[in-house]
């Protein structure tokens, strides 16, 4: 009986020689390459594994196929990425919308100056618009318009904003979906040329959202962690790349309605 005992206590107790601890991954979206990626998240989980006692690695994803897998699995304990991913991870896995970058994200849709351009969001219908590849934000933004599948425009691909502005002027689209200050800066370089058309209401920034698994103790010092000083120091590389200065905590509420702009998507 004492033999049974304890083997039960080993059984329970004891960690395997060679047992490696739970690792906690931080996955983003594939918008950068390898080098520059693990140079803007690589410092925040090392951080993170400093504040919190927690084994921490960030988990490069090379391609949006993999990424839009690994969200559908709730693969990632900490994502960095947009409202329509957070909100359709709340909904669908129960996940936690943690810490933001400061502000909203605001789109809106431009067209010629000149001209006979769209004056309401029906004119668009069978129409030409200059977007990028979804999963994009803008581009499910878009879609998210025009619910009737028979009574939408159509997209012309592009890979860079300027290009969406170039094209308008080209006569190639009629319109463009672009984030404001891109439009802003477009306005400058084309004066007079082109106009914003729709103001897209304002949505919810990128953050940094935890995985339904962590234990709570762990979100709270997660939360805390990103929050503090030395948070903002370890995520100065990030927020420079999208030009924010501070960091303030999400909620999950202002998350949530954005699910349906991921829900429209094919695959989900």
């Amino acid at each position: 009986m004492r033999r049974f005992f304890l083997f039960i206590f080993i059984t329970l107790f004891c960690v395997p020689v060679g047992a490696k601890p739970l690792t906690y991954t931080l996955i983003a979206p594939p918008r950068q390459k390898a080098a520059a990626a693990q140079a803007t998240y690589g410092p925040i989980a090392a951080y993170l594994t400093r504040a919190t006692h927690k084994p921490f690695v960030f988990q490069y994803v090379n391609n949006w196929l993999t990424y839009l897998q690994d969200v559908k699995t709730n693969k990632g304990a900490v994502y960095f990425d947009g409202p329509s991913f957070i909100g359709w991870r709340i909904a669908h896995w129960h996940d936690y919308a943690g810490v933001a970058l400061k502000g909203h994200l605001n789109f809106v849709i431009v067209t010629k100056a000149q001209g006979r351009p769209p004056t309401q969001i029906k004119d668009l219908v069978g129409r030409g618009i200059c977007a990028f590849s979804p999963p994009n934000l803008g581009t499910l933004t878009l879609d998210s318009l025009f619910p009737n599948p028979e009574r939408q425009p159509y997209t012309i691909v592009i890979h860079t904003f300027a290009e969406g502005v170039h094209d308008i002027l080209a006569g190639k689209c009629v319109a463009a979906i672009e984030p404001l200050p891109v439009y802003k800066h477009m306005a400058t370089a084309f004066p007079g040329q082109i106009r914003v058309f729709y103001k897209v209401p304002p949505l919810p920034n990128q953050a940094f959202s935890v995985n339904s698994s962590i234990p709570p103790a762990l979100r709270h010092d997660i939360v805390a962690a990103l929050l503090s000083p030395k948070g903002l120091a370890a995520t100065k590389g990030l927020r420079d790349i999208f030009g924010h200065k501070g960091l303030v905590r999400a909620n999950n509420n202002a998350y949530l309605p954005e699910k349906k702009l991921l829900d429209a998507m094919a695959g989900f």
